[in-house]
């Protein structure tokens, strides 16, 4: 007799502690940081993180963290003021590099826009965006495998 209601009770047990495990606790949000709401970074790739950002006078200043990937935190790579970039011309006659530190490189090409390599990572990859403008517009990334190590 004991068998009989020790076996049900023990199947409803074991099913409603599953169940309990099973109901996520926290809600986690997915997503790439070029689109998250809680993120605004103009790329979505790369182990970094390019911000352009206007003060209240609407001067506009480049800033790029690096982000570690094994902990996820940033760090300072690059900051450009809106005097730094006041002083290269809008389209140079040619592509100019305006800051550079360690794996980051930011340029001001002939075309107008801004380019930023990031690279090469410990896969051998160069992560490049490019964007026109200062708030950042139109931002196209790419990346490639560099030779040189």
């Amino acid at each position: 007799m004991l068998r009989k209601v020790f076996a049900p009770l023990f199947v409803l047990v074991s099913t409603l502690t599953l169940l309990y495990l099973a109901i996520p606790r926290h809600s986690v949000l997915a997503c790439l940081p070029c689109q998250c709401p809680t993120n605004t970074s103009v790329n979505c790739y790369g182990d970094y993180a390019l911000y352009t950002k206007v003060d209240k006078n609407d001067q506009c200043t480049i800033e790029v963290l690096g982000i570690d990937p094994k902990t996820g935190k940033p760090r300072p790579a690059l900051l450009v003021k809106p005097r730094d970039l006041a002083k290269i011309p809008d389209q140079p006659e040619k592509n100019t590099l305006i800051k550079t530190y360690y794996e980051f490189s930011l340029y001001k090409l002939t075309t107008g826009e801004y380019q930023l390599n990031v690279g090469p990572d410990f896969e051998s990859k160069v992560h490049v965006i490019i964007w026109t403008g200062c708030p950042a517009q139109n931002p196209y990334e790419s990346s490639y495998i560099s030779e040189d190590k």
